[in-house]
Order: structure tokens, then C-alpha cells, then sequence
């Protein structure tokens, strides 16, 4: 009997013991599946509205309810995503007039995405004493880096940031390369894109009833670009074929992703040629066109509630509320580079 009693106790333990087994390899395949989370749609709950106000913005009239809620796809911003930027102030009164707009951008995005790390690499002196503790206060770390007199500030961003991500990129998952003064988060931007996407942005605009139109290469100074940058033939064949303008200020998506297009692009940069205005569009464009980045799969941002190169009249301005909305939509903006409104007249940048 007490043999037979030792067999149902040791049988009864090792059932135990295969219950427990199954819990911990349940517990760490979800653990696994939580690590990947950012490359999958996540379901996002809704969120409080923003009480951020300035002079010409009250975020608590923007819409992000219902269908205006979808963009917000991707895991919330936290520390392991990066807004970068590159600045150079050679001219000190420049940045003077420039000051209070550059201030209120990044309050805007210290709300939008505060717990995104956020970094400005600074080429050369900085334009005030007390820079540094400005950038601080808008959660901007500066970190001074070696300037190259051979490029032009818009062109040795790029320089600067992908060395930067070359020996930071395990640090991040998302980044997202932007300028200093007009690149605008409303919401919460890096919820709406993954570490496994890339993008850059044509230069486009919608009208009231949703219309898109986008601008090409025949316009004027950026044909100019092209003419000086590539060449003449180059110019005046994107000219012809009314190709689309891509624009160079922000390039965004997966750690990786955005590092390779950088060691791509300016793996072509002409030495010649890297001190003349526009040549870092005028490059990027010819390149994109080119299928120089064919193998990363780039999306194309046009104009919608998730970003827009907004110079064209893409938003219209409630005055009395303070608010925005994408044309055609009742859906307010995510991300914007710049904001130029008509009736009534409104411009951010």
C-alpha cells in the first residue's frame, strides 16, 4: 500500500512539474512576441487630448478621434526613438531672428513626443552663450562635432548624422532625420511608423474636396539645382517629364534603414560640388530616380493627416480655435514639415 501510495505521489510530481514547465515556455513566447511588437500594428487605446497651447496653436481643438486615430498604428515614442538634427550657424544674427520660431517648434515636439530622445549635432560654434541650456529646456541634447568648411550647414547634416548613427545605431530602433526650425509634431509621429519602413516625401498638397497635387522638377530654382548639382541633360530631362520634387529636409523609418540610405547618398557626394545650395535635394533626387535606393524599399510620403511637406495650402487654420485639419478631411495633422494656409492666412516655418 505504501509503495503503491509512492507511485501516485512521484507520478503526481512530475505531473506538477509538467504543468509548471508549460507555464514558463507560455511566459517567455509571449515575452518573445513582445520584444518584435514594433514592426506589427499594435492596437493603440485612445489617448487624452493634449492641453498644449501657444500663441497661434490650441492642441485641444485638434481632431485625433475615431477614423482620425488609425494613423497611430506603431508602438507610442520612448526612448530608443530618435528626432536628430544637424545644425550649423555660421551667421549669429540669422539665428537671432530664427530664435523664437526654433524655440516654439521644439516645445511643440518636446509635447508631442516627449519621451523620444532628441539630439542636435552642432558643426562649428555655438550661435549664443547659453545655447546649450536652451536646447536643454526643450529636451534637446547638443553635442558639439567637427565642421568641414568644404560643405554647405544643409549638406553636412547628413555627413554628421550618419556618422553619428554609425556608432549609435544599436541605441535606437526609429529615427527620424528633421530640421531644426519647421518639422512639426502635433501628435504623436512615431506611432505611425514601424523600424521596418523607410521614407522620404514628395513635395504635395490637397485642396478642400481631398485632390492631391504634387510639384515637379520644371519649377524654376529646382531645375536650377539640378542643372548646377548633376547636370544640364539631367535638369532638363526631369524638367520635361515633369518628375516630382523630393524634398531633402526629412528622411524617417527603421535605425538601419535610414543609416543605409545615408552611407548610399553621400557614398556619391562630388566634392566639387557639395558647397553649392540645393545639391543635397538635387542629389537625393537624382539618386531616388536613379534606383540607387531601390533595394530599401522606400514609401513615398505624399500629403495626408500623417505628414505632409505642407507649403502649398495642404491644411486649413480655424482661427477661432486655434486649430488645423487636412483638406478634404475632418482629421487634424501628425506630422508636418512647414505650414503655409490660406484663407485665413497662416504659415508655420
Amino acid at each position: 500500500m505504501s509503495s503503491r501510495l509512492s507511485v501516485f505521489y512521484i507520478v503526481g510530481m512530475m505531473l506538477f512539474s509538467f504543468i509548471v514547465l508549460i507555464n514558463i515556455v507560455y511566459m517567455l513566447a509571449n515575452q518573445s512576441n513582445e520584444s518584435i511588437r514594433l514592426n506589427k500594428e499594435i492596437i493603440v487605446k485612445s489617448k487624452s487630448k493634449s492641453n498644449y497651447k501657444d500663441k497661434l496653436l490650441d492642441l485641444t481643438h485638434f481632431n485625433y478621434d475615431g477614423e482620425c486615430g488609425k494613423p497611430f498604428k506603431y508602438k507610442p515614442n520612448n526612448k530608443r526613438d530618435l528626432l536628430i538634427y544637424g545644425g550649423y550657424f555660421p551667421d549669429k544674427q540669422q539665428w537671432l531672428k530664427q530664435r523664437e520660431v526654433i524655440m516654439n517648434t521644439l516645445s511643440l515636439n518636446q509635447n508631442g513626443i516627449p519621451n523620444a530622445t532628441k539630439i542636435l549635432l552642432l558643426c562649428g560654434e555655438a550661435p549664443e552663450a547659453n545655447f546649450t541650456s536652451l536646447m536643454n529646456s526643450k529636451g534637446v541634447e547638443v553635442i558639439p562635432v567637427k565642421s568641414d568648411l568644404l560643405y554647405n550647414g544643409a549638406v553636412l547634416r547628413y555627413v554628421v548624422i550618419q556618422k553619428y548613427l554609425e556608432e549609435n545605431k544599436e541605441k535606437y530602433d526609429r529615427v527620424f532625420v528633421a530640421d531644426l526650425r519647421d518639422v512639426f509634431f502635433f501628435a504623436d509621429g512615431f506611432a505611425t511608423f514601424s523600424d521596418s519602413q523607410l521614407f522620404l516625401s514628395y513635395e504635395c498638397t490637397r485642396n478642400n474636396r481631398g485632390d492631391l497635387r504634387c510639384f515637379t522638377l520644371d519649377i524654376r530654382i529646382n531645375k536650377k539645382w539640378m542643372r548646377d548639382s548633376v547636370s544640364k541633360e539631367v535638369s532638363e530631362l526631369y524638367a520635361a517629364n515633369k518628375t516630382r520634387i523630393i524634398n531633402s529636409g526629412t528622411i524617417f523609418g527603421g535605425t538601419e534603414k535610414v543609416l543605409r540610405l545615408l552611407q548610399i547618398y553621400t557614398a556619391q557626394f562630388d566634392y566639387q560640388r557639395v558647397h553649392i545650395w540645393g545639391y543635397d535635394q538635387s542629389l537625393l533626387n537624382h539618386m531616388y530616380f536613379a534606383g540607387y535606393f531601390n533595394s530599401l524599399n522606400v514609401t513615398m510620403a505624399t500629403c495626408d493627416q500623417m505628414f505632409c511637406f505642407d507649403m502649398r495650402n495642404g491644411c486649413y487654420y480655424n482661427k477661432q480655435e486655434k486649430s488645423l485639419f487636412v483638406r478634404g478631411t475632418k482629421c487634424s495633422p501628425i506630422i508636418r514639415h512647414k505650414i503655409v494656409s490660406k484663407k485665413p492666412y497662416f504659415y508655420l516655418y
